[in-house]
């Protein structure tokens, strides 16, 4: 059920919108059309008391030889008259409710009627079982001897205008849900814009600030937003600037360090020192270089992926490592160039000194480009696949610290194309080997 249940404000409120109008239609007409006919056939019976007694008055005037002739006169429509000398109306064996009221109602809107014996009966329904909702037949006992009967036909049923009522409170309706349907649009457009604005956040070297207009609540959270945007910024800078100045100071006293050992010229720990002191050094560099790339403002441009995919293969085999590719010959992105470069050079180095060759693939799927970087080497331990991408980190089985680098390449990687607006995945491949799942958009906003 949870499965089938919209899952956006605008279609769950479309939803209850249809099913509490559909529910609230349909008890109105039905309102309007209990209403209607009590409405009808209230003026039906006071129609057909005034015939019963005009049409009694005019019979009673005449003399009794003429009087059933002039009933059969005045007979016509829904009403068929009889002058008789004895009632031809029997009363019911059970005095139906319904049809005592009827006597009531009709005594009432006639009160020339009270005092005369009225008998206000109906034949049995077809099978036997109560009487014909549809015949009833009256009989009024004349002052001077003899019964004015009456055979009246019951208008009743569905209204002529039923079907003009339903449909026009339908398309009532229906101008309901589409006014509704465009006011929540226009409700939840901020919702999507704040959406937006932070899958942006930080894509480019720049907060992507959300634009102040609209109601007084959209925009006091639109500038609550865009402040904290700026703050988280703010934030970040001040790190990164720290952690820049306090790896360039290390290499001082790491300096000092290298020239004391080598007043230890002849000790047997001095290789063991300057290995420490070169692993030091190689870290503080790449970390200079890392917390410098976070800073460096290179502008967006278009260029060719499949190019700079091609440079880098081209590079690999040059240095005598096993790389392929397989991309179009032209797939425009936009970009920055470097950055992207160095990304995908780090994944493809890391693919080749562990796998000993790379494969690569490039694909385009939709708006994003897939770049697909396999090896064959020994892969990485499942609960390890995220971990790799955090700072300093290696796997000692098979990707020690004496196979080189300091566990930087997989992060800068995640961090250049998480800046694009894309991300990196890592899965181990059957029956061995690591795959390097890149996704791309086509184009970032600069």
């Amino acid at each position: 059920m949870k499965h089938f249940w919209p899952d956006t404000i605008q279609s769950r409120t479309i939803i209850v919108l249809l099913i509490g109008l559909g529910v609230f239609h349909v008890l109105s007409l039905w309102t309007y059309q209990v209403g209607l006919r009590s409405e009808i056939d209230l003026t039906n019976e006071n129609r057909l008391a005034e015939r019963l007694v005009s049409i009694k008055r005019a019979i009673l005037a005449l003399p009794v030889d003429e009087r059933d002739g002039i009933a059969h006169s005045l007979s016509g429509g829904p009403i068929e008259v009889h002058w008789s000398v004895v009632g031809l109306t029997a009363t019911n064996a059970a005095d139906d409710p319904e049809l005592a009221a009827l006597r009531s109602r009709l005594v009432e809107m006639a009160p020339e009627l009270v005092g005369q014996r009225l008998i206000v009966a109906a034949p049995r329904a077809v099978g036997g079982h109560g009487v014909d909702p549809h015949q009833i037949q009256v009989s009024i006992r004349a002052t001077d001897g003899g019964w004015v009967n009456f055979s009246v036909t019951r208008l009743s049923g569905p209204h002529g205008t039923s079907h003009g009522v339903f449909f026009s409170t339908t398309l009532m309706a229906l101008g309901v849900v589409l006014v509704s349907v465009l006011m929540v649009r226009w409700l939840t457009r901020p919702l999507r814009i704040f959406g937006d604005a932070a899958r942006q956040t930080f894509v480019g070297n720049q907060a992507a600030e959300v634009r102040v207009e609209g109601p007084k609540e959209v925009r006091d959270l639109a500038e609550a937003f865009n402040d904290m945007q700026r703050r988280i910024k703010r934030l970040i800078d001040d790190r990164t600037q720290t952690l820049a100045a306090v790896s360039h100071d290390l290499k001082t006293p790491l300096t000092r360090l290298r020239l004391r050992a080598a007043e230890l010229d002849g000790h047997a720990s001095v290789p063991e020192i300057e290995a420490d002191l070169d692993e030091m050094e190689a870290m503080l560099d790449a970390s200079l270089m890392f917390l410098r790339g976070e800073q460096v403002s290179e502008p967006v441009r278009d260029f060719d992926l499949s190019a700079l995919l091609e440079t880098i293969k081209d590079d690999f085999v040059d240095a005598g490592r096993a790389v392929a590719l397989v991309a179009p010959p032209r797939l425009r992105v936009s970009g920055r160039h470097l950055s992207l470069k160095r990304a995908f050079t780090n994944l493809i180095w890391n693919a080749v000194r562990y796998g000993k060759q790379a494969h690569i693939t490039l694909d385009l799927k939709d708006r994003d480009v897939l770049v697909v970087i396999d090896d064959d080497g020994p892969g990485i331990p499942q609960d390890q696949l995220e971990a790799v991408f955090a700072p300093f980190t290696r796997i000692e089985t098979s990707r020690s610290r004496e196979t080189g680098g300091v566990g930087l390449g997989l992060t800068i990687a995640r961090t250049v194309l998480r800046g694009h607006g894309g991300d990196v995945e890592l899965h181990n491949r059957r029956p061995r080997g690591l795959r390097a799942a890149v996704r791309l958009p086509v184009g970032i906003d600069s």
